[in-house]
């Protein structure tokens, strides 16, 4: 799983967006940001969200709308959690909205929110999509980008308010993201509260403030996911033992390690690593058969 503070959009082939069906296991996307739209339909599981410091919760129906430049993390439950993924670029929205920096789309459309209103849903519109984009016939794309701009139509008239964003959050959120990408190339030192306020010239107490309310965790939660995150990118591709790997991330901590550990993937590093050694044995077998 990648570990990104900011992300571009690579469109499926074809398309004037990103477009796909994934199918997760429990699985944490840490503090990110993008320049673009990303909307996410869930189809089976579960996840939750934090958007700029706001805490929500999905289910079956539901869909997210992480509008460009906030800052996020999401996380998924469960071994069979299904969502679609549809990412608009800047390029492709300024073309359609010109006042799009401007615009904010509802975060969270409950299944049941959107069965309420009269006319096409936008939940309709992504299955649409979904069902479109797998037939694949002839000149797909032609309807796809059609049912496309419907669904942002319906999104625009229905689920979305102009909003001026104030000086001091542009200040701010510049303000976290630089801490974010420092944060991202020292994890592995001995970082503290003090030096994250001190690399930014912000007081202990403010930095604190800020840093809560755009990514809904402390700085030490952030700090401590990162790792892991890290370590995990590396579990399956490494000899190495946890406690070297441990090492290696910077985490010293072994019972705040294991319970982070178990919060973002929902299972021990060990039965992780094992799992995933028997599934390439698997693999290798009915290869070989």
């Amino acid at each position: 799983m990648p570990s990104y503070t900011y992300e571009a959009v690579q469109e499926s082939r074809g398309l004037p967006a990103r477009f796909e069906l994934i199918n997760t296991t429990p699985l944490t996307i840490t503090t990110h940001w993008h320049e673009y739209l990303e909307i996410l339909l869930l189809i089976s599981g579960k996840m939750t969200a934090i958007i700029q410091g706001e805490y929500y919760e999905l289910f079956p129906e539901d869909i997210l709308i992480i509008n460009s430049g906030d800052i996020h993390m999401t996380q998924t439950y469960g071994e069979n959690t299904q969502y679609v993924l549809l990412q608009i670029s800047a390029r492709q929205l300024a073309r359609v909205f010109p006042d799009f920096k401007s615009l904010r789309f509802s975060t969270l459309i409950s299944g049941r929110e959107a069965a309420a209103g009269s006319g096409h849903q936008p939940g309709e519109y992504l299955n649409e999509l979904l069902h479109i984009y797998k037939e694949k016939k002839d000149g797909y794309s032609l309807l796809f980008t059609a049912r496309l701009y419907e669904l942002l139509y319906c999104l625009y008239t229905r689920f979305s308010r102009k909003s001026a964003v104030p000086v001091s959050d542009h200040q701010n959120f510049s303000r976290i993201i630089r801490v974010i990408n420092w944060i991202d190339q020292h994890y592995r030192e001995p970082l503290t509260l003090d030096a994250a306020a001190d690399f930014l010239g912000l007081s202990r107490e403010y930095f604190c403030r800020i840093f809560k309310k755009y990514t809904g965790q402390t700085f030490l939660e952030y700090l401590n996911d990162i790792r892991v995150v890290k370590l995990y990118q590396e579990l399956n591709r490494s000899d190495d033992s946890i406690t070297l790997l441990m090492e290696k991330h910077g985490i010293t901590n072994y019972k705040v390690f294991l319970r982070t550990f178990k919060k973002l993937y929902g299972a021990a590093p060990q039965r992780l690593r094992k799992k995933d050694l028997q599934m390439d044995h698997f693999h290798s077998r009915r290869e070989r058969s």
